[in-house]
């Protein structure tokens, strides 16, 4: 594996270099002996598809390559027995292929400038997206999705742990919901789709059938260690928890807060209560 040329070409200069290898580990990465190959193999790759993603320029080619890079976890999926209640081959190598990803960029973040801030980001969410997918291909399998939040993670970008940087659990918060939505409702941010659903009664019912609260399960852990950075766990509370989607979707209640927020307003909006007299001062 170390020695296969296309591996170097991932991070070639050369476009046109970058995109025949990349087409080359398209029938590698499915292949029975790669597969089972050992975690160090997975990070080496994700490693060469790192500086793939570095060398591409301008926002287009930038676009087209996350989502290239995303799909490659799809891959899986023509493989594998997608109706099978046990852990495949396919399965363990989505999980090491997953888990590499994110070693690869908590290990890269520091060296991101903020020229290719933007594209990494967007690396991330398609990624993300697409880790997502291939857990849905799966019918949402009970162990493999623990094994999927336990191993990979838990294992690094929302370990809590001081050595990841915030911007990567950040970035996670901003995302984990639009990325949900998008999946349950076949949107695509790029192209337009006949059968998306709009309809949000619909959406919900959609959601409702995917194990989106142990997701969330996830950030309340971290929100309730003290250990976790304080702007991480500020970030839960404030971008994450508070989503009303969370809601809509029947994965939390309504908080406190907000129920007296409510009860507020709706004493507000009584025709019988009297309104204050105005205070003129002394």
């Amino acid at each position: 594996m170390d020695k296969a040329p296309f591996i170097k070409q991932l991070s070639s200069n050369n476009r046109v270099v970058r995109e025949k290898s990349l087409e080359a580990l398209q029938t590698v990465l499915v292949s029975e002996p790669f597969m089972k190959s050992k975690q160090a193999q997975y990070e080496k790759l994700w490693k060469a598809l790192y500086y793939t993603m570095w060398f591409s320029d301008r926002p287009r080619p930038q676009q087209k390559m996350a989502r290239k890079l995303g799909e490659l976890y799809s891959l899986y999926s023509s493989v594998g027995d997608n109706d099978s209640d046990e852990i495949t081959l396919s399965d363990r190598a989505f999980l090491k292929f997953s888990r590499a990803f994110w070693k690869v960029i908590a290990l890269e973040w520091f060296n991101i400038d903020r020229y290719r801030m933007d594209k990494y980001l967007l690396l991330v969410r398609r990624v993300f997206f697409y880790q997502l997918k291939y857990l849905q291909t799966r019918e949402w399998n009970e162990e493999l999705v623990e094994m999927y939040i336990t191993k990979v993670l838990k294992h690094s970008p929302l370990s809590g742990s001081a050595k990841i940087y915030n911007g990567i659990p950040f970035h996670l918060i901003d995302i984990i919901l639009d990325e949900w939505e998008r999946l349950v409702s076949k949107r695509d941010d790029e192209f337009e789709v006949e059968d998306e659903i709009t309809d949000s009664d619909e959406i919900a019912n959609l959601v409702k059938e995917t194990p989106l609260a142990q997701f969330i399960e996830i950030f309340t852990d971290l929100r309730k260690d003290y250990i976790v950075s304080k702007g991480v766990r500020n970030k839960i509370k404030e971008d994450l928890l508070t989503d009303e989607r969370l809601v809509a979707w029947g994965v939390s209640e309504p908080t406190e807060e907000k129920a007296e927020d409510q009860e507020e307003e709706e004493e507000g909006e009584n025709p019988e209560d009297e309104p204050a007299e105005e205070w003129k001062g002394f």
